[in-house]
C-alpha cells in the first residue's frame, strides 16, 4: 500500500491489482450492456416496424437505474463488493446467452423485451459497487485518479458499445451474433472480476433490523449530513445539466449552423470530456476539492450560457469543448467528496442514491430541452437554464463542508 502513497497520479492508481481488475471488468460489462440493449431495439425495430417498441426496448435498458439503483447499493454493502460485481457480470451473461438462442427462434417481442429488462435491473449493482471497492483498493489521496479513470472507462463504454455493434452488423453478423458477443463479453468481465477478492464490508448498528432499516440508513446519510448532501447535489445539477445539453447542442446547432454544425458542437463535447481527464491528478494535488468543484461548476454553466449567445458555430464548438471538460471535473470531484465523506460501510447505498438521482437528472434535463427550446427559442432556453444551474450549483457549493484527509473517511 505504501507505493499507491505517492503523488496521485494515474500510473499510481492504477499499480493497485485489484482495481485494475474490477475497472476492466466494469469498462467491458459496459460495452457489453450498450450491445446487448442496441441490438435488441434493432431486433425490434426489424421485427414490429414500430417506433414505439423501440422506444419501449431502450428505455427499458435505462429505467431500472433510476428505479433500482438504491437497492444495488444495498446488495453491494451486504455482501464483497468484488463479488457482487463478478454476480452482476454472470448472471447478464446468462440473460445474454439466453437472448442469443431467442433472437434466430423468433421468441415473442415482448419476452424478448423482458429478458433485456432484467438485464438491466441485474446491471444495476454494477457501479455502487465499483465506486465502494475503489474506496477498499485506494488511499485517500489516489481517490481523484482513481475516480477520474472510472469516469472516463464508463464514458468510453457508452461510445464504444454502440461501436462494436456497427463493426458486428459491418461485418454481417445481425443483432443475434451481437447478443452472443456481448455473452462473451459478459464473461471476460467475470473472469477479470472473479479473481479479485475483497473483504465484506463491516456491517452498521441497523443493519441486522432488516432490508427497511438499512436501506433508510444510506437514505438518512444523505439527507442529515452536508458533506454527503452538498456533493451529491451539485452532481445531480451537474448531469441534469449536461443532459439538457446533450439535446439542446443539437436543436441549436440544427437551427443556426445545420448539420455540419451539429457534429461540430456534439464533437467538441465528447473531446472536451476526454481530454478533462488529463488534468484531474495534478488539479486534485493542487486545489482543495470544494473550491475545485465551485470552479468546475461555475465554468460549466458560463460556458453553456455562452453557447446560447453565440452566433459563431466555431465559437460555440470552443465553448462546448469546455463545457464537456468541466462537468466531468465536476463529476469526478464530487465523487471523491462523497467517497471521503461516507462511511465505508453505507459507501455502496449511498452510491445507489447517487446512480438513482443522476441518471434520473440526465433524462429530465433531456426531455426538458425540447419543450424549453420551444417556448423560448434554442438560445433562450438554454440561457435560462444555464443561468438557474450555475445559481444553484454556486450555492450549493457555497458552503459545502468538506472532509479533511484523515483515515479512510471523515464522516463517520
Amino acid at each position: 500500500m505504501t507505493t499507491l502513497a505517492a503523488r496521485p497520479t494515474y500510473r499510481s492508481a492504477l499499480r493497485s491489482r485489484d482495481f485494475r481488475l474490477l475497472l476492466a471488468g466494469h469498462g467491458i460489462g459496459t460495452i457489453a450492456q450498450l450491445a446487448l440493449t442496441l441490438a435488441l431495439g434493432i431486433e425490434v425495430l426489424e421485427r414490429t416496424g414500430s417506433g414505439w417498441w423501440l422506444s419501449v426496448t431502450v428505455a427499458l435498458g435505462f429505467v431500472p437505474y433510476v428505479l433500482a439503483s438504491g437497492y444495488a447499493g444495498l446488495l453491494a454493502d451486504r455482501h464483497s463488493r468484488s463479488a457482487v460485481l463478478t454476480l452482476t457480470f454472470l448472471t447478464r451473461a446468462g440473460c445474454a446467452a439466453l437472448l442469443a438462442i431467442g433472437l434466430p427462434l423468433h421468441w415473442p417481442v415482448p419476452v424478448q423485451v423482458a429478458i433485456a429488462a432484467i438485464t438491466a435491473v441485474l446491471a444495476t449493482p454494477s457501479y455502487p459497487a465499483l465506486a465502494a471497492a475503489t474506496v477498499q483498493c485506494m488511499p485517500d489521496a489516489q481517490l481523484p485518479p482513481a475516480n477520474a479513470l472510472v469516469t472516463g472507462v464508463e464514458n468510453a463504454g457508452w461510445m464504444a458499445g454502440p461501436g462494436v455493434l456497427g463493426l458486428i452488423l459491418l461485418t454481417g453478423g445481425g443483432p443475434a451474433v451481437a447478443v452472443g458477443v456481448a455473452a462473451a463479453l459478459f464473461l471476460a468481465a467475470a473472469a477479470l472480476s472473479g479473481r479479485v477478492r475483497l473483504p465484506r464490508p463491516d456491517r452498521t448498528s441497523t443493519d441486522d433490523d432488516g432490508l427497511w432499516p438499512e436501506l433508510r440508513a444510506g437514505l438518512l446519510l444523505v439527507g442529515r449530513v452536508a458533506a454527503v448532501r452538498r456533493p451529491m447535489t451539485v452532481a445531480v445539477i451537474d448531469n441534469f445539466l449536461y443532459g439538457y445539453l446533450v439535446v439542446a447542442v443539437v436543436l441549436i446547432g440544427q437551427d443556426a449552423f445545420g448539420d455540419e454544425g451539429v457534429g461540430l458542437l456534439n464533437s467538441a463535447a465528447a473531446l472536451g470530456g476526454l481530454l478533462s481527464l488529463a488534468p484531474v491528478a495534478l488539479l486534485s494535488a493542487r486545489v482543495r476539492p470544494g473550491g475545485l468543484l465551485l470552479a468546475a461548476m461555475s465554468t460549466f454553466g458560463a460556458a453553456v450560457l455562452l453557447v446560447g449567445l453565440s452566433g459563431s458555430a466555431w465559437l460555440s464548438a470552443a465553448l462546448v469543448f469546455v463545457a464537456g471538460g468541466a462537468s466531468l471535473l465536476a463529476e469526478v470531484t464530487a465523487v471523491t467528496l462523497l467517497q471521503r465523506a461516507t462511511p465505508e460501510a453505507l459507501t455502496a447505498r449511498v452510491f445507489g442514491v447517487y446512480d438513482q438521482l443522476n441518471v434520473g437528472a440526465l433524462a429530465a434535463g433531456s426531455l426538458l430541452a425540447g419543450p424549453l427550446a420551444a417556448a423560448l427559442g434554442a438560445g433562450g432556453a438554454m440561457v435560462a437554464v444555464a443561468v438557474l444551474s450555475l445559481v444553484a450549483g454556486v450555492i450549493a457549493t457555497g458552503r459545502l463542508l468538506e472532509p479533511r484527509r484523515r483515515g479512510r473517511h471523515a464522516a463517520g
